[in-house]
């Protein structure tokens, strides 16, 4: 069974082996077994190489499903949406980091999803022992990521290296606890 969660409004699965081989083949049985409508697919970013990628990765190590793909499914009303992707690029290194990524349909980005959804999968991250830092990189042109880095409480690391130009942001274990400690309306 799949690892899934649950916020206010979106339920986010994590990718299978099976799951994400069948988002290769055959978007109808990914609709079916997810029991969700797909309008626009996939989110900006995806492409056919960043999915064979997913596949080689789930297909040599199946155990790390959570450590890569999310799929990321609106719950309105009695209709559930595949409206986007959070992910992790691999399971904690050495020293405790992973890498999280997250892309949401245009059609429903601004509206706080990609924050939500990034969130539960950093809560659901640093439940691992073995996970001290969660990063995430984008370019400075790019405000709405930067702002989610920021929802999520990550604070500006310096340049990134996964591309030139890049910049990474970064939150610990305990910068994140903080952090949602001050978003509870009590707190």
């Amino acid at each position: 069974m799949s690892p899934r969660l649950l916020t206010g409004r979106l339920e986010i699965v994590a990718a299978t082996l099976t799951l994400i081989e069948m988002e290769a083949a055959d978007l109808s049985g990914l609709s079916e077994v997810l029991n969700v409508e797909i309008e626009a697919w996939p989110p900006p970013g995806n492409d056919e190489s960043s999915l064979q990628w997913s596949v080689e990765k789930l297909r040599a190590h199946p155990e790390h499903a959570g450590f890569h793909i999310w799929y990321v499914i609106l719950l309105e009303g009695r209709h559930r949406k595949l409206i986007g992707l959070v992910a992790f690029k691999e399971p904690p290194d050495e020293q405790g980091t992973i890498e999280a990524g997250y892309s949401i349909v245009e059609k429903y980005q601004r509206r706080g999803i990609g924050t939500e959804a990034t969130r539960a999968i950093m809560r659901w991250a640093f439940e691992d022992p073995r996970v001290k830092l969660i990063t995430a990189e984008t370019f400075p042109e790019l405000e709405a990521s930067i702002k989610v880095m920021k929802a999520c409480g990550m604070t500006f690391l310096g340049e990134g290296s996964s591309e030139p130009g890049a910049i990474r942001y970064g939150v610990t274990r305990e910068e994140f606890e903080r952090f949602l400690a001050q978003q509870e309306p009590n707190g």
